[in-house]
Order: structure tokens, then C-alpha cells, then sequence
């Protein structure tokens, strides 16, 4: 009952963030998202249309995008159950000075979360002195490559291009394990080791003065330039030398999310065609972006690994294996930004009873073979 009662309090407390003084619209040309994409049907084959996931933005508070600075910012770090058992996986809530929720993107609430972070004696509440920008979703995956770049690394170059002073940031709260491929990225990016406050660090954070980008993130909307953030934030450029010519199959094998069934399968139909079975999880970050910069056609079932056909130069070709339950259309939009022609194989087999962000999948071989055929003779 109680928690009924401070719920319908928060409700009708809480504040958007978007009409707070301290935000300021992010210029017209970083507003735009990928247009959504339509119903892919392969008539020819006889498979059943593809209805992707697009998330609507007119019952959201996704727009506009821009920047809050906001003083005393108070950053709720709540524990996230993660599949793959990542420890410092964590959702945030963020208050005002006065505890009164703001919401980023969907009513979320955060008024319990903070009184409990703000009163209970238990909690670790770590004060950030000077300026602090908070990076990332508000859901907060923290291992996932795709998000760490998309969502993390692109809000430091959306900030940036909305005017901030880099030199005058003390501290970078974010979804951090420190695992090899996080610190090279960070690296990359011009993010010094000192400067990263993991957002797992402590239950609640105070902010002198906090940053924060509201924008579009998650993946199933995206903005029309992240291909374009990663490159520049991330300092890469496809080389002009050296013409793509690998044919590459990024393998999921031990993967803990939707574990694809029938590889075997597909690759006795790939053989033929010379493609090499590559692991991402096994190569360092400049490994995988030489080698999608190589690559001729990229073939895999979807997962984070995709992120990297951000790095393909244009002309490359990506077949992506779709669950149809999680018709996430992410890399479809990366694809479109790099130039890269995209292909996509429906599941034919998911399992049933689970969430589909879990849920393992199946496709027909065939189909794999008719359209990488078809892809490579266009």
C-alpha cells in the first residue's frame, strides 16, 4: 500500500527533463532518426513477412534531443538482473536537488529509489564534485558492445557537438565493468582511465553539476548519425587501400542470448562460397574494425558483433539472421549509414515460452544460400 502511495506521489511529483531550465535543444541536423523501415517479404521464397520492431516515439518523451545541466543531480543505480550474469549491469533513475524524479524518455519512476538512496544509511551515495556527464542508457547493459558504442560513446560525441567543454569535465559515470574491450574503446575515444566513474560503484551518485544527453537510445530507434559519431569519436576512417575481399561469418557460439541452432547447417551451405568463421569475442577492438573494413560480405546470425559493420566500407554486403520475436532493426540502420547493402534471413524456429531478447532461433539453409548467392552476384 505504501508503495502504491509513493508511486502515484512520484507520478504526480515527477518533472521532465526536457522542460527543466537547464536543457538546451541539441541543433536541428542531431534531431533526425532512420525513417522506419518497411515489411520485408521475400515473395519468392515463400517466407513469411518480417515485421520489424520500431519503437514509437509519439507516446515517448524521446523528443527533442539536447542537453541538461542541471545542478545537484542525484543518479539512482539500481541493480540489474542481467542473463548474462554481469554483476555491474544497473538501470538509473535520476532526481533533482529537491528528490523530485526527471524523466529521460518513458515514465519511469525514481522517487523511491532516491528517498532510499537519500535516507537509508546503508546505502554508498558518492558526491561528484565539479562537472560530471552521465553516459549511456537508462537501461544499462553494461557489457554489450552494441550499446557501449551507440549508446555510451555516441552521447560523448553528441555532447560535444552540442557545445561541451571537454577540458572542464572531472568525471564520466557510466556502465563500466573494465573489461579489455571497454578500456581500448574508452581509450580511443580520449577517455583518460581516471576520469570513468563505473555507475556500479555506488547506489546513488550527487552531482555538483551534472550533464546529461537525452536523446534516442536502445537500438530499435536509432539516429541518423551514429555510424558517423562512432568514426569520428572513435578516430577511425575505412582505409582506402587494400579492396575488401573477405568473406566473414561471425559466429555465437556460447552465447548466452538467443543461441542460434542450426550453425552447422548454415555453414555447410557457406562453404562453398569461402567463408571464414570468425569470433569477435576472441579479437581486440582493432582487430574487428580491420577486419569489417576488409570484408567483402559479412554473414551472422543478430547480436552485438554487428556493431562493427560500422567500420565496412561502402559496397560491402551484410545478411544478418533475424528472430523474427526480436526483429530489432539496428544494424539494418548501421548498415544504411556505411553504405553497406543489407540482406535479411527470418527465423524459421524460435523457442517458445521465453522472452524473445533470449530466446534461441533457427533459419533455412536454403534460404541462406539463395540469398548470399544472390547478394554476390548483384
Amino acid at each position: 500500500m505504501l508503495s502504491t502511495l509513493i508511486g502515484s506521489l512520484d507520478r504526480a511529483l515527477s518533472l521532465d527533463a526536457r522542460e527543466r531550465p537547464g536543457f538546451s535543444p541539441a541543433p536541428a541536423p542531431l534531431q533526425n532518426t532512420m525513417p522506419m523501415p518497411e515489411t520485408r517479404e521475400e515473395a519468392q521464397l515463400d517466407v513469411p513477412p518480417l515485421v520489424w520492431r520500431r519503437e514509437d516515439i509519439s507516446g515517448a518523451r524521446l523528443t527533442p534531443a539536447g542537453v541538461l545541466v542541471e545542478p545537484g543531480l542525484r543518479v539512482s543505480s539500481l541493480p540489474y538482473v542481467s542473463a548474462n550474469g554481469d554483476a555491474h549491469a544497473r538501470t538509473r533513475r535520476l532526481s533533482s536537488a529537491r528528490l523530485r524524479t526527471l524523466h529521460e524518455t518513458h515514465r519511469e519512476r525514481g522517487l523511491p529509489a532516491a528517498l532510499r538512496r537519500g535516507f537509508d544509511a546503508r546505502m554508498r551515495v558518492t558526491r561528484l564534485e565539479g562537472d560530471t556527464v552521465l553516459l549511456g542508457a537508462h537501461y544499462t547493459d553494461c557489457e554489450n558492445y552494441f550499446h557501449f558504442w551507440t549508446d555510451a560513446m555516441c552521447d560523448l560525441w553528441f555532447l560535444k557537438q552540442c557545445g561541451l567543454d571537454w577540458s572542464s569535465v572531472r568525471h564520466v559515470l557510466m556502465p563500466w565493468s573494465g573489461v579489455g574491450w571497454q578500456r581500448e574503446i574508452a581509450a580511443l575515444c580520449g577517455i583518460a582511465p581516471e576520469r570513468i566513474v563505473a555507475l556500479s560503484s555506488a547506489d546513488g551518485f550527487v552531482l555538483e553539476r551534472g550533464h546529461v544527453p537525452l536523446r534516442i537510445k536502445g537500438g530499435t530507434r536509432n539516429h541518423n548519425w551514429i555510424v558517423q559519431a562512432m568514426r569520428e569519436i572513435g578516430g577511425w576512417r575505412p582505409p582506402e587501400t587494400a579492396p575488401p575481399g573477405r568473406r566473414i561469418y561471425v559466429t555465437r557460439r556460447g552465447a548466452v542470448r538467443r543461441p542460434f541452432a542450426n550453425e552447422e547447417e548454415v555453414l555447410k551451405v557457406l562453404a562453398p562460397f569461402g567463408f571464414e568463421v570468425v569470433d569477435c569475442a576472441g579479437l581486440s577492438v582493432a582487430g574487428q574494425r580491420q577486419l569489417f573494413a576488409t570484408a567483402e560480405i559479412v554473414v551472422a546470425p543478430h547480436g552485438a558483433g554487428l556493431t562493427n559493420i560500422a567500420w565496412a566500407r561502402a559496397g560491402a554486403k551484410l545478411i544478418e539472421f533475424m528472430p523474427r520475436a526480436h526483429a530489432n532493426p539496428c544494424f539494418l540502420d548501421l548498415a544504411s549509414q556505411a553504405g553497406v547493402a543489407y540482406g535479411v534471413v527470418p527465423s524459421t524456429v524460435e523457442k517458445e515460452g521465453v522472452d524473445p531478447i533470449h530466446a534461441g532461433f533457427a533459419v533455412d539453409p536454403a534460404h541462406v544460400a539463395v540469398l548470399v548467392r544472390d547478394m554476390l552476384e548483384r
